[in-house]
């Protein structure tokens, strides 16, 4: 302890080192401090006060600390107020704050000079995404493609942070060069001029928003940042190299011209720079922030690591030697007397053998005495870490999952969440779906199968949009005395879902919604099912259920009260945000678990060992998936608008040359993401990976793998022989877990009842439902003893029907008709067709000259292309055509054909006819041409029906030539076929083939590049196999 002149004591906790010295004693002028990982950068900075408090140079008031997390300005206060006992007795605390809560501060204080109130709300991630995409549905955005409306969500909220961030505004953006991506950033840019306006008629401000008003704030107002800096004496910028170029600007603005600003950072931890962190700011500090005679700053290094030990200094060294342009330190040092430390590697064969590898070393550590606390597993990304959580858990080790996706990913919480649907908006059938089979109510599949009837049979006869369909199954659910073929037990099973959906429904009229909550966990019985839970589980799952709950009571919409279907939809946008805050998985503090997180999360942790999984080619370091390049994508910042684009390598025209120069940025940031991840451990640091990830192919191990196994000692374990792949290969993250009941799997569980008849009964009774089991095979028999003999007749039924779109699905692929038409699942609807609709519309207006009286039909017109054009352009196009010179003979013309015994019907966009007897049909697409050979059976089908269906009052055409018309090139593209009588019988023997393939029964599917827009991609093992080998 020691008392300086000003009558303070001061607590000296460590002897610093020449290095900490010489940055404790540096005099009250602009300095750059260069920390590396480890390096005691808060302790130092804490000393750095003490010392001018202690000399009486300042007074503790007169400093201001400003770092980048309230946690990271919770460390650091704390360590100033050990350091400092007494400053915080006398009421004399150092101020500690954010770089956002120093903006705020600003303008809660003079925000009425910039027309900010001082009670202003900040809007989350969360209503940012709202208030967004209300802009974007304000008026029509023809440039934009809102086939996926969340992605364009995110482009122009990645838009707005990045104006925000340097400091720019929506009208910046107008008028930067010509073509499609300066038009997309036009149209952008209209979005985020109404996004803005619907800010200010709210009152209401984004966390971008704070810096630029407080730098507009501090320079527009004369005299007001002199005002703000005669408050303090020195200033200590932590995390410096996470800050942005606004950041940057507002700070000079107050504390530049020779102010004593410290900033301490660490260059080769910038792994924010997709949020906006600039690594200019803390390499040029020296130039930002000159000393009072105008020569740069100076900077000091602290180089020695307190944490790691001598062998992860080694690993982490040559990891930082990757970088293309490290920071200004040499080289990472071990502390004196370090360890000597552990470096390990392991290879395995696949991703679950990896992982219980990796469970099995925890436990052998855990065994030798290390706690599991003091272990860690960090991911690249949130997709690994089912599999390693899994394994942990099987083998009874506590785990702590700080990054699984999100609260509403958690399964107690998903239950919740799906009720809350259900009540809010019937018509949910997925929610629905996940209650009925969940384990409350363990309904199965075929459980299910006569509502799919009852709604199948409703649904042809009464319902005519999608859409209905879900409230269509709750109908059935409801309706349910009408509902034949259901086992006795599925009928009680639902009706008392009934009950309690009755139940609820009532009781949600006029109760506030954490009340709605908790009338649901009562109700469906989850707190008794989390009291059987053992502790640590029982406490995670009340953590995630408490946290929901608070997040249900706190909320409230911008406008208008809280109700259930605004809640949904508020919960829909935050499950966009991937990181967003409010949906952070509930940790518990102080156990003993071993944490799953990625890097990202994991900056500014440490813990003895750490495990790296998954350190594979592409995965870690991972492979670019979208370049940074303003000049073909334009949601990203164009250069001449950054503040820091003078440090940026200029972008060639050449898109190989700029690919190149944005390959290497992003590899940067991958390495510096490596460093980050290996300077976490203190001892010991385990790398692995495996041969079979998930896909189709083979991995390779990483560069970092390589780096790590080459200083590491041999692995008897290690697998070299990729072998063959597993069955389990394949990557199932997205769809639910397995029934308990048959935990490898439907497919193995079929595989087995195969060979052994007797299985499925042994387990019926194991699992206390043979009786209802012996009673459904009882069933079986008797339906199957009532099926015809062979050789009798089959019943007469109705002519199959079907649309000229399904058979073009059906050419393309079989398995996608049936999932499409015959087995029906839920589809999105998209942007793409919905503009070819609008295309087709705009088209009949023209050739009609009026507006025509029947509404447009998406059903009857056909298909879009994938690469459709936004619609003025299209339209555009259509108009310098010749076809838009001439009249139709027929205009959306319907038909219905008979195809050998089966109906099909179909609409004829238009029918030509240059002169009498001579007819050209054409069929308009708003895309570009494809190698989609399916689409010719449009063609084929229209001439057929020119020819037989009596189109014009049973005349036909001498001669016809049927034309696609593409609309999405740079100009209007025309492929045409003359049609003669051999081109007529062969398309109508097609036709009859796809009718006959369509009536089977027996749908395989087709692999092609259609898969990659195929809605069922997920439940097409063929199809994503595919993909795997066409990337």
């Amino acid at each position: 302890m020691a008392r300086g002149s000003g009558g303070l004591r001061f607590m000296i906790a460590f002897s610093p080192t020449p290095e900490q010295q010489a940055v404790i004693g540096f005099p009250l002028a602009p300095l750059r401090v260069a920390a590396g990982a480890g390096s005691g950068k808060t302790a130092t900075m804490a000393m750095r006060l003490a010392h001018f408090v202690a000399s009486g140079t300042i007074e503790p008031e007169q400093a201001l600390g400003i770092t980048f997390t309230n946690k990271a300005a919770g460390e650091l206060a704390d360590r100033v107020r050990r350091t400092i006992p007494e400053a915080a007795a006398e009421g004399r605390e150092v101020e500690i704050t954010t770089y956002h809560g120093f903006a705020h501060s600003l303008l809660s204080e003079f925000g009425p000079l910039v027309g900010v109130p001082r009670g202003v709300r900040i809007v989350t991630p969360g209503y940012t995404r709202q208030l967004i995409r209300d802009a974007i549905g304000t008026a029509p955005r023809p440039t934009l493609d809102l086939t996926q409306p969340g992605r364009v969500v995110d482009r122009v909220a990645r838009l707005a942070s990045a104006l925000g961030d340097h400091l720019r505004r929506a009208g910046d953006l107008v008028g930067l060069g010509e073509g499609e991506v300066a038009a997309e950033r036009n149209a952008l840019a209209a979005v985020l001029e109404e996004y803005q306006r619907r800010k200010q008629r709210l009152g209401v401000v984004d966390f971008a928003d704070l810096v630029a008003l407080a730098h507009r704030l501090v320079t527009e107002q004369e005299g007001l940042a002199e005002r703000i800096r005669d408050r303090y004496r020195i200033v200590l910028l932590d995390e410096y190299q996470d800050t942005n170029p606004g950041q940057r600007e507002l700070l000079r603005a107050v504390f530049g011209r020779g102010f004593p600003v410290t900033a301490v950072g660490d260059t080769d931890q910038t792994i924010y720079e997709w949020r906006g962190a600039s690594p200019d700011n803390f390499e040029h500090f020296g130039d930002h922030f000159p000393r009072n005679d105008g020569r740069p700053a100076e900077s000091r290094n602290l180089s020695v690591t307190w944490r790691n030990d001598r062998a992860i200094v080694t690993i982490a060294n040559e990891v930082r030697a990757r970088l293309a342009s490290p920071g200004p330190l040499e080289a990472l040092a071990a502390r004196p007397g370090a360890d000597t430390g552990e470096v390990v590697a392991h290879w395995a064969h696949s991703a679950r053998a990896e992982a219980a590898w990796i469970a099995g070393e925890a436990q052998r550590r855990h065994d030798e005495g290390t706690a599991w606390r003091e272990m860690a597993v960090l991911f690249r990304k949130h997709r690994q870490m089912a599999q390693v959580r899994d394994a942990l858990v099987e083998l009874g080790i506590p785990v702590e999952v700080a990054s699984l996706g999100g609260l509403l990913e958690v399964p107690e919480v998903v239950d919740l969440h799906c009720w809350l649907r259900i009540l809010g908006r019937p018509d949910d059938a997925v929610a629905l779906a996940r209650i009925l089979t969940g384990p409350h109510h363990r309904l199965g599949l075929g459980d299910l199968a006569p509502l799919a009837r009852w709604v199948s049979a409703r649904r042809h006869a009464e319902i005519d949009d999608d859409t209905a369909i879900g409230w269509a199954l709750l109908e059935a659910v409801d309706e349910l005395e009408s509902v034949t073929g259901l086992s006795a037990e599925a009928r009680g099973r639902l009706a008392g879902f009934r009950r309690l959906y009755r139940d609820l429904l009532s009781t949600a009229q006029g109760v506030s919604l954490v009340e709605l909550c908790r009338i649901v966990l009562d109700a469906t019985g989850a707190w008794q099912e989390v009291d059987a839970l053992d502790d640590a589980a029982r406490l995670s799952t009340r953590l995630n259920l408490y946290r929901f709950l608070d997040l249900a009571e706190e909320w409230s919409p911008l406008e208008g009260g809280p109700s259930l279907p605004a809640f949904l939809d508020h919960l829909d946008l935050l499950a966009d945000e991937a990181s967003s805050g409010e949906l952070d998985t509930a940790r518990v503090s102080g156990e003993d678990a071993v944490p799953l997180l990625t890097v990202h999360r994991a900056k500014g942790l440490e813990w003895d060992v750490v495990f790296l999984p998954a350190l594979c080619k592409d995965i870690f370091p991972s492979r670019v998936i979208q370049y940074e390049d303003p000049l073909s994508v334009a949601s990203v910042m164009p250069y001449e608008l950054r503040l820091d684009g003078g440090a940026l390598v200029p972008l060639p025209e050449e898109s190989a040359d700029r690919k190149t120069i944005l390959k290497t940025a992003h590899d940067e940031q991958e390495w510096r993401t490596a460093y980050v991840a290996v300077t976490r451990a203190r001892h010991a640091v385990i790398a692995s990976g495996a041969f079979w990830m998930g896909g189709v192919k083979p991995r390779a191990p990483s560069p970092l793998f390589e780096m790590i196994d080459a200083a590491a000692g041999d692995d008897p374990r290690r697998c070299h022989d990729r072998g063959v792949r597993p069955e389990d290969s394949i990557s199932n993250d997205t769809l639910p877990a397995p029934d308990p009941t048959f935990d490898q799997g439907w497919r193995a569980a079929l595989a087995a009842a195969a060979t052994d008849a007797g299985l499925a009964g042994r387990l019926a009774h194991a699992a206390g439902i043979g009786e209802a089991y012996d009673g459904a095979v009882g069933q079986l028999q008797m339906k199957l003893a009532g099926l015809p003999a062979a050789g009798e007749p089959p019943p007469v039924e109705a002519a199959f029907r079907t649309s000229v779109t399904a058979l073009v699905t059906l050419a393309g692929c079989p398995l996608r008709f049936r999932w499409s038409e015959v087995d029906r699942l839920p589809r999105r609807p998209t942007a793409a067709a919905r503009r070819g609709v609008e295309i087709h519309r705009k088209i009949e207006l023209h050739n009609r000259g009026s507006l025509a009286l029947d509404e447009a039909d998406a059903g009857f017109y056909d298909s879009v292309g994938e690469q459709s054009e936004p619609v003025g352009t299209a339209f555009g196009r259509f108009k310098a055509s010749r076809f838009a010179a001439q009249r139709p003979l027929l205009i959306e013309a319907p038909f219905d054909l008979d195809v050998t015994g089966a109906r099909v019907s179909g609409r004829i966009d238009a029918v030509y006819q240059d002169e009498p007897g001579t007819w050209e049909i054409v069929d308009f697409k708003s895309g570009r041409p494809g190698g989609d050979d399916s689409r010719r059976v449009q063609l084929e089908a229209y001439a057929v029906a020119a020819t037989e269906a009596g189109l014009l009052g049973g005349m036909t055409p001498e001669t016809l030539k049927v034309t696609f018309a593409y609309l999405g090139a740079d100009q209007i593209v025309e492929i045409g076929e003359n049609v003669d009588d051999a081109w007529l019988d062969d398309a109508r023997r097609h036709l009859g083939a796809l009718v006959a393939t369509a009536t089977s029964g027996t749908y395989p599917a087709t692999s092609s590049a259609g898969c990659r827009y195929c809605d069922f991609l997920q439940l097409c093992t063929a199809g994503r196999s595919w993909l795997e080998e066409h990337p």
